[in-house]
């Protein structure tokens, strides 16, 4: 929990014969992150490459494919509880293509629907802009439209409705006279010359003005109207049909989908391997635990005939040497996880280093409490984060609602502690204090928590120093064990002289000394490190430049550790700004009830605490966020050059 994962570096010799079968077996388990070996080990720079790892040709088709449909029927490429198909990839194909086909069928309907959609909303506007309800309708031409008024024989309507497919138009049948139909066809004007030459082709003969009744405008509106309601109602129809489809597909979609993207990739890190006239090696990291399990897939897919080399990471005199990155990745239990959020936002901690964020946790949820201490917003907060939680999709807004939760937990604790409840403090008393009763208490003890949090910082980083026997660094650091005395003893000097409280004379001269001890020995961190390494010039700058970058560095440390100890005032600073933020809403709610009556007074009540909750809660998270990484994770924070990255989370991305 308080150290990344133990890692360990896998090196596998096998056979030229076996290459495939012992990549679809790395594939398959999914746990390696491999690497190239030419480029970590020396003594493999020589071997020759692999293969390409490009993915050949039928299976990126079928793969396009595949995605394509599952576009077609708008499902996500998610692999949650997702397994590769099994079957016969020859029938799988088959059932692939007979699917494509219905799909296709439906989604070509859908867009043929979706542009008679589009055309029938054009021409409607149109008509409704130029031909009011009512009037008159001639033949003609208009400012947007053109009208053409006649008879068809009834063997042509077929025919001439086939023809003007392709244009924007609406043909509406007006009386049948006989053997032929009277019709009228509206389309825009831009299209007129094509409308016409299509009736002419089709038979079709004009009515002049005294040979017919003008025909009412609001009879085309209606029909329009009507015809609109007739293609709604088959969008509808396909939109059905595509989620019948969609059930009856989707899941073997997403099974072959996952083989071929299986198949894709054992094909893609050959390219990781290396190769001689009759061997291949491939290279790799693996979490410790799951090795034998790892180990065991590729023995059996390579029929035995492989060596197998693992080493711990820690065993690798590259690593201890810091010139080899081992990937990292955090192995924290469940109700520790949304915490990593927090921790990979300002980046992944050194293989070799402590993992802080079991640190991060309690003190950030103490420094959201302290600033938003407020049991109903709490509340709020807990259902919200609750609701994220179990709804989100994405694995990260779960997570960021996990956290959420754990903050409108500790809002409540501290709501409880502070006596308030949406800023009501009379329902339930205070079980520790009320933050504007006591604003020294308040302040003293953010100071305090501060303090504590620098020495954890200075603690995890002479920790860090001891794992990697760094033992000078962990002596003379910034953070280091010096610096530790300095600030312990300028912290009790510090509490003496405010509380006016002295020690006894023993007591201030050991003190005295420390501070003393360590502030010399800071100043001449550079010449002393010098003799410790053995280097003849004790000051390779010369004595005026070392000495004075010795005494700048010593009261960078000092002015560091005093505006790192002040920043954490803010805590408690926006605890009293959450505590006066409720005095100022319910000032302006009594003000508004004198004025307005109760209705405007709640008004106020409600949307001033959603204010409060919604920006101050924005605000007091980042000023958390912003002591951990810049107070805390500065002290101490090695980051990693790469988070451990499994085959398996790029199948499935």
């Amino acid at each position: 929990m308080f150290t990344p994962e133990k890692m360990a570096k896998i090196h596998i010799l096998f056979s030229q014969a076996d290459v495939h079968r012992v990549a679809e077996a790395v594939v398959r388990q999914g746990s390696l992150q491999l690497v190239d070996a030419g480029h970590q080990d020396s003594w493999a720079r020589n071997l020759v490459p692999g293969n390409s790892g490009e993915e050949p040709e039928n299976i990126r088709r079928r793969r396009e494919q595949v995605e394509g449909l599952l576009a077609d029927l708008n499902i996500a490429t998610r692999f949650d509880g997702v397994q590769p198909l099994e079957e016969d990839m020859n029938r799988a194909f088959q059932n692939l293509d007979a699917a494509e086909k219905s799909i296709q069928e439906a989604v070509g309907r859908v867009e043929t629907l979706n542009r008679e959609r589009e055309r029938l909303d054009e021409l409607e506007s149109r008509v409704d802009r130029s031909l009011p309800g009512g009037v008159p309708l001639l033949a003609g031409e208009r400012v947007y439209l053109t009208v053409e008024i006649g008879v068809i024989a009834e063997a042509d309507l077929k025919r001439l409705k086939i023809k003007l497919q392709n244009i924007l138009h609406i043909l509406t049948p007006i009386d049948r006279l006989s053997t032929q139909t009277r019709i009228i066809v509206v389309g825009l004007r831009r299209d007129a010359p094509a409308i016409r030459q299509a009736l002419m082709e089709s038979g079709f003969q004009p009515t002049q003005a005294d040979e017919g009744q003008p025909v009412p405008s609001s009879g085309l509106i209606r029909q329009l109207k009507k015809e609109r309601d007739v293609l709604e109602k088959q969008q509808r129809e396909m939109e059905r049909r595509l989620k019948t489809l969609a059930g009856e597909h989707g899941g073997f979609l997403l099974s072959l989908l996952l083989r071929l993207r299986r198949e894709t990739l054992a094909y893609r890190i050959l390219k990781y391997f290396r190769k001689t006239e009759r061997t291949y090696l491939l290279a790799g990291w693996i979490p410790w635990p799951e090795r034998n399990r790892v180990i065991g897939e590729i023995r059996k897919a390579a029929q035995n005939r492989c060596i197998v080399e693992v080493v711990p990471a820690d065993g690798l005199p590259a690593v201890r040497k810091g010139e080899m990155d081992v990937p990292v990745r955090l192995r924290n239990p469940g109700f520790l996880r949304p915490f990593e959020l927090l921790t990979r936002a300002y980046g992944m901690p050194s293989y070799r280093t402590i993992d802080p964020t079991a640190f991060l946790a309690v003190s950030f949820l103490i420094m959201f409490g302290v600033m938003f201490g407020d049991a109903g917003h709490g509340l709020f907060l807990l259902l919200t984060g609750f609701l994220m939680s179990r709804r989100a999709r994405k694995e990260t807004f779960r997570q960021a609602g996990a956290l959420l939760v754990y903050a409108g937990v500790s809002s409540v604790v501290f709501g409880v502690l502070f006596g308030s409840f949406f800023g009501i403090e009379s329902l339930f008393p205070a079980l520790w204090l009320k933050p504007m009763d006591s604003i020294g208490r308040l302040f003293t003890t953010a100071v305090y928590f501060g303090a504590g949090m620098i020495f954890l910082s200075i603690f995890i980083n002479i920790i860090n120093g001891l794992r990697n026997r760094d033992f000078w660094g962990m002596l003379f650091d910034k953070a280091g064990l010096l610096s530790a005395v300095l600030y312990w003893t300028c912290l009790v000097v510090g509490s003496r002289v405010l509380t006016g409280k002295t020690g006894s004379g023993g007591q201030s001269l050991w003190i005295t000394g420390l501070m003393t001890g360590s502030l010399v020995l800071l100043f001449l961190r550079e010449p002393i490190l010098q003799l410790i390494h053995g280097k003849r010039k004790l000051f390779p700058d010369g004595v005026g430049t070392t000495l004075m970058g010795g005494l700048v560095e010593t009261l960078e440390i000092l002015l560091g550790f005093l505006a790192n100890t002040v920043s954490f005032i803010r805590v408690a600073a926006f605890g009293l700004a959450h505590a006066g933020l409720f005095i100022a809403i319910f000032a302006l709610s009594d003000s508004v009830s004198r004025d307005g009556g109760g209705v405007a007074s709640w008004v106020v009540l409600i949307f001033g605490n959603l204010i409060i909750i919604g920006l101050e809660g924005l605000v007091v998270s980042i000023q958390a966020v912003r002591l951990e990484f810049y107070e805390f994770f500065g002290r101490f924070f090695q980051t990693a050059a790469g988070s451990y990255t499994p085959l398996e989370s790029d199948l499935r991305s």
